[in-house]
């Protein structure tokens, strides 16, 4: 499986919700059917950020086409030097429909945040130590090529 990666300057560089919002742009641009869902994620999203859950474990997204993409988030310091480090996508991978977004979220935190993101069901949120199983995904998403020999052979 392809993955591509992005890292996001946050705070002090710029506020959580600043951030969700560069993530929005990075993946769903004007235009774009899954911006709606993304920015109306926000608030929970800001709040994920907020608490650096973003820093040790990336945000996921799994697009029906195209690579796996993680997306960290860089905080203190280190904030200024990966502004400068910013690149956006090649693709817009939302523009089909049935893609997945997973944020990484404390034990502590969990039950509120799924609860806040509860009406978005291409949104989840994950414990910190868990990776996003993409089997089912893919399984969703392969294409199953068939030929039928006999429209071959018909005059």
């Amino acid at each position: 499986m392809n993955v591509t990666a992005r890292r996001i300057a946050s705070v002090p560089y710029r506020a959580s919700s600043q951030t969700w919002q560069v993530i929005v742009d990075l993946l769903a641009p004007e235009g774009s059917p899954a911006r709606p869902t993304l920015l109306s994620a926000g608030g929970p999203s800001a709040v994920i950020i907020a608490e650096e859950y973003t820093s040790g474990a990336p945000i996921v997204v799994l697009p029906v086409t195209g690579p796996r993409i993680r997306i960290r988030t860089v905080h203190g310091a280190d904030a200024f030097d990966a502004a400068e480090d910013e690149t956006p996508l090649m693709s817009r991978p939302l523009d089909q429909p049935g893609w997945t977004l997973s944020l990484p979220c404390a034990a502590d935190d969990l039950d509120e945040l799924r609860a806040a993101l509860a009406g978005h069901s291409q949104i989840t949120v994950r414990s910190l130590d868990d990776d996003v199983d993409d089997t089912a995904s893919a399984q969703a998403h392969e294409v199953r090529i068939v030929i039928n020999t006999a429209e071959l052979e018909a005059p």
